[in-house]
């Protein structure tokens, strides 16, 4: 037999437990469904709808059976059973689910209104059931603990809100930041299943030992009485108010994560602190009327009196989110970026978030529990617990619909927040003033002008800068962009896209403050990083393709890729699909710039999801050109997955190639490893190339590579978008390009990475951190321009010397090859003014070796000489061409080797064979340095060079097993450089892998 106290406790902690678990759904869901519908804010959306609206249907049944069961609690033990084993089951169910869906039944949908409606309502009946059980555990609870507690109803009612409440709370913190990444979505959907079970055997026993003393049906459980048409009065009443007061609720939430996302930034992180601080609003609410029940004599004017603080501070909530942009800058001002100043900057967000939320949150955390107890106290019976429940989440999917589809749309994020909190105050001014027995006119005319006053304050006050709002504060830690323009912003249905303009002539179109695309509006006028990868991105698939007739892209963003795949008579359609009108709409402001995108009768947009409008029919193409947001945004990050390349391989045909843009800032080579690895697990043939300076684009063959065709080159008006960018010949491909398959593959196998998978987001789950820590995940690129010729020997890439004025071209490789001639020319002809310009770093060294070489080298001088040569060598060696050594390290000029120490000797004619690109010289005369006794008179970067060189050398002669020789060897005792240290880890990967025997040098 249970104590009152501790049968009190047991209870709420099952209920705390169920919330964790009934949370863990809510986010995880999302996650699942975004797969389905393509953007994770309708996932999200649905989700609520789905989950409240089966929360409602399930209260109401409830509602209807509770007074024909005996025994509630154990009752309840069925229905949290059943919600657990539907956990356990769902995973595999999903993917069942979508293997038919995408296969069978989009294929042979044409419309895509018809297309839209079989996702939607599959996706719902894909969790409704689950959602009608999880709306029967609250009444059920409820009423069985009413029929056994000696507590009071308003004490029980808040008890139980409260529980369930935080344990929803911390459910969806526990889901990103601990469960999902250790497990992945089926291992944390199947905890919460594992959850469910365990609160149903703990609920059957507390069942099973209050057989003893069965539950008591109680009518009505408070000895009130009152006539039924009273009853009847009211409970519509308070019913339509419980509809109302869901409804602002989800308003409130669905306005509160649009707005805060501009200051906080979109990543799932973010989108569950925001969360988890709005249930926690809720909860103390509960908790607050758990704590005073007994005190509340007037149940109606108490809910009254919370509705008019609800709408105020929801109104106030637009001056803490105005103020939320400057609190982020401080955060980004005054933390480290490093793994701890991440967890610090989530707890600032956490506390942002709840300085907007929780005021509004608390006092409709009350509403639930007031309208409940009040129509108890009135004789109600216990079916009031289920009907209300049921009319405040039916409410909460009207407000979902209404603020996705209706308010977002006609009258923006803001103003829809404002709308919601009048709606609030008005019907709290009604309940105080129409329906409670006082009928209180000063807390009226106190609630009336409190209203008004906070009205003013939000319209004037809560009014943020719309040059905050562009800022994206949360990447830059600038609270305000002083210089710029904003001539466009838009809250759309995903996200609130501006247009913002600098003084210097650059236009930028941002999604939530980040931005996506940057132009130069003036042809004349040197272009953007941003331009130079739209413009690669939309003439490669003309090089890579013998005949691109249909061609798609991914994502609208300035609208350049388009414009320039439109350049060119080759492409019969291009088709390219954008989740986001605002965002093709704002794109517009670029004018000219990206005129064809719009006016050429090939180019159509199609707003709607990749996977969703390649289904639909069955569309297949010649060219996919892939060119998302960044992968740390929620819900871009399952367009980088080995399921989705999957998916865009089977609409490609047979000789289709696919465009993949990604940017390697923000990130860290283990994150770019895994999307590598997801890419070649579905196209081993892959090249990769870089555009700028952090952005790469990789060119995918569905079969095999098609001989490069640069005859497009010469098309115009294509040839004149070339040439603004320096893009004119094959040698400007040439040196932007790093590598191919194997190449790709080693970096898999050295960063140690796994295929990214939806269903393990590793990525969406660590790249805001990456971003936060302002990581870089350029391997890849240090493999071209570490200084030494390590991709000529593996992969057969060749440098290449550009003709163009620097001012035409934004790349690093280009830059870097200028500066290695620049250096040449000043170390062999002495013109210090050339490497001033193009290598300003060098300008010193060249002139100190080409002085301290016009000598005999002492032996106390060695070390200081080589250190010199080193850093030539590494600004050199592997960036100009074998014939473009002469007089550099092949017959140098700058020295007479002849006449210095044999250990100088030596390294010049190590740095003379890289040069030439002589595998068996390299390896023969590096393995014959590095056996000196005196090798260590040599400063440490020319030794860890020649071990390099060695191994590369002995790469090139096809025996890969000496390269661990050589480093046991002779590495032992050189410290890795923050160049050379991954180079020489990525050799040791290349040299483990089997059938990697011979010199890749010719391979391409």
């Amino acid at each position: 037999m249970f104590r009152q106290s501790k049968l009190s406790f047991v209870l709420l902690l099952l209920f705390v437990l169920s919330g964790v678990a009934g949370l863990i759904y809510q986010s995880i869901w999302s996650h699942y469904l975004g797969l389905v519908l393509g953007h994770a804010a309708y996932a999200q959306a649905l989700v609520l709808a789905i989950f409240m609206g089966g929360m409602a249907a399930g209260a109401w049944l409830a509602s209807r059976w509770s007074q024909r069961l005996r025994h509630l609690i154990l009752a309840y033990a069925v229905i949290e059973l059943a919600i657990g084993v539907m956990g356990l089951v769902f995973h595999g169910v999903f993917v069942a689910y979508t293997d038919f869906s995408q296969h069978t039944v989009l294929p042979a949908l044409s419309s895509a209104s018809t297309a839209h409606l079989y996702q939607w309502v599959s996706a719902s009946l894909l969790i409704l059931p689950q959602c009608i059980l999880l709306g029967a555990t609250f009444p059920l609870l409820s009423a069985g603990l009413l029929r056994v507690q000696e507590e009071g109803v308003g004490e029980v009612l808040g008890g139980l809100y409260f529980s369930n409440s935080i344990g929803a709370a911390a459910g969806a913190l526990l889901t990103t930041f601990v469960v999902l990444p250790m497990v992945g979505m089926p291992g944390t959907i199947l905890t919460a299943g594992i959850l469910n079970i365990l609160v149903a055997l703990i609920a059957w026993g507390v069942s099973k030992a209050l057989s003893a003393r069965p539950e008591r049906v109680v009518e009505n459980p408070v000895p009130a009485a009152a006539d039924n048409d009273e009853i009847r009065r009211l409970s519509k009443i308070l019913l339509a108010s419980a509809f109302v007061t869901g409804a602002t609720s989800f308003i409130y939430e669905i306005g509160w994560v649009r707005l805060l996302n501009q200051a906080l930034g979109t990543t799932v992180h973010s989108f569950e602190l925001m969360l988890a601080a709005f249930i926690f609003g809720l909860a103390f609410g509960g908790l607050w009327i758990r704590r005073r029940a007994k005190r509340i004599t007037d149940a109606i004017a108490y809910a009254g009196g919370a509705q008019i603080l609800m709408g105020v501070s929801a109104l106030l909530s637009l001056v803490a989110f105005s103020q939320s942009f400057h609190w982020v800058g401080w955060m980004m001002q005054a933390l480290a970026r490093t793994d701890g100043g991440y967890v610090l900057f989530n707890l600032g967000g956490a506390l942002v978030a709840l300085l907007v939320m929780f005021p509004a949150a608390f006092f409709a955390g009350m509403t639930l529990p007031l309208f409940t107890l009040a129509l108890l106290n009135k004789g109600a019976g216990e079916r009031a617990i289920g009907r209300v429940y049921a009319a405040n989440t039916l409410g909460a999917i009207a407000g979902v619909v209404l603020m996705m589809h209706l308010l977002i749309p006609v009258i923006g994020v803001r103003l829809g927040v404002i709308l919601a909190a009048l709606a609030d105050a008005v019907l709290g001014l009604y309940l105080i003033r129409a329906v409670s027995p006082a009928r209180r006119t000063v807390g009226y005319a106190i609630g009336g002008a409190a209203t008004v006053a906070a009205l003013l304050v939000a319209m004037y006050i809560g009014r943020p800068d719309a040059r905050q709002q562009v800022a994206g504060v949360f990447r830059t830690g600038v609270v305000t962009a002083t210089q710029m323009r904003v001539p466009y912003l838009r809250d759309g249905k995903t996200a609130t896209v501006s247009v913002s303009a600098h003084p210097i002539g650059h236009t930028l179109i941002s999604t939530n403050g980040k931005p996506d695309a940057s132009l130069s509006m003036d042809p004349r006028k040197r272009p953007t990083f941003d331009e130079i990868t739209m413009v690669m991105a939309g003439v490669l698939p003309y090089i890579h393709h013998s005949q691109p007739r249909r061609i798609a892209v991914i994502g609208w963003g300035s609208g350049l890729t388009t414009h320039t795949l439109a350049g060119s008579a080759r492409a019969e359609s291009i088709e390219t699909i954008e989740i986001e009108q605002a965002m093709y709409d704002g794109a517009r402001l670029f004018g000219d710039r990206v005129a064809r995108a719009y006016e050429d009768k090939r180019s159509q947009v199609r707003f709607e999801d990749a996977r969703t409008y390649f289904s639909t029919g069955n569309r297949r193409y010649d060219v996919v050109v892939s060119e998302p947001s960044n992968p740390w945004v929620s819900g871009v990050a399952s367009l980088f997955t080995r399921e989705f390349y999957g998916f865009i391989k089977q609409h490609l045909n047979d000789d289709g190639v696919l465009v993949q843009w990604l940017q390697t800032y923000e990130l860290n080579d283990e994150l770019l490893g895994t999307m590598v690895a997801a890419l070649l697990s579905e196209f081993p043939n892959t090249e990769l190339y870089v555009t700028n300076t952090n952005d790469i684009v990789f060119v995918a063959s569905k079969g095999n590579r098609a001989r490069p065709d640069w005859s497009v080159l010469g098309e115009e008006p294509l040839a004149s978008e070339l040439r603004r960018v320096g893009l004119e010949s094959p040698g400007d491909f040439a040196v932007r390009r790093i590598g191919g398959p194997r190449v790709l593959e080693t970096y898999v196998r050295y960063t140690g990475s796994k295929p990214y998978s939806d269903f393990y987001p590793t990525v969406a789950l660590n790249a805001p951190r990456s971003r936060f820590r302002e990581e870089l995940a350029d391997s890849l690129m240090m493999l071209v321009d570490n200084g030494l010729p390590v991709l000529d020997l593996l992969d057969g890439r060749k440098p290449y010397l550009p003709v163009h004025e620097t001012d035409r071209e934004a790349s690093r490789f280009s830059d870097a090859a200028r500066g290695a001639g620049a250096i040449r020319d000043a170390l062999v002809n002495g013109d210090a003014s050339v490497v001033a310009r193009a290598a300003p770093s060098y300008a010193n060294v060249a002139g100190a070796l080409r002085e301290a070489s016009s000598r005999v080298i002492t032996q106390d001088q060695v070390e200081y000489w080589s250190g010199l040569a080193a850093s030539v060598a590494g600004g050199t060696l592997g960036l100009l061409p074998a014939e473009e050594q002469e007089g550099l390290w092949t017959r140098p000029a700058w020295i007479d080797a002849s006449q210095q120490p044999e250990l100088v000797q030596q390294l010049m004619q190590v740095y003379a064979a890289a040069a030439a690109r002589d595998p068996a010289a390299m390896h023969q005369s590096a393995i014959a340095l590095l056996r000196r006794d005196d090798v260590a008179a040599l400063a440490p970067a020319a030794r860890e060079q020649v071990l390099v060189i060695a191994q590369l050398g002995a790469i090139g002669t096809g025996a890969n097993g000496e390269v661990q020789a050589i480093d046991r060897a002779y590495g032992q005792g050189i410290a890795p450089s923050a160049r050379l240290g991954l180079v020489r880890g990525y050799l040791m990967a290349w040299a483990d892998q089997p059938g990697r025997n011979a010199s890749a040098a010719g391979s391409r």
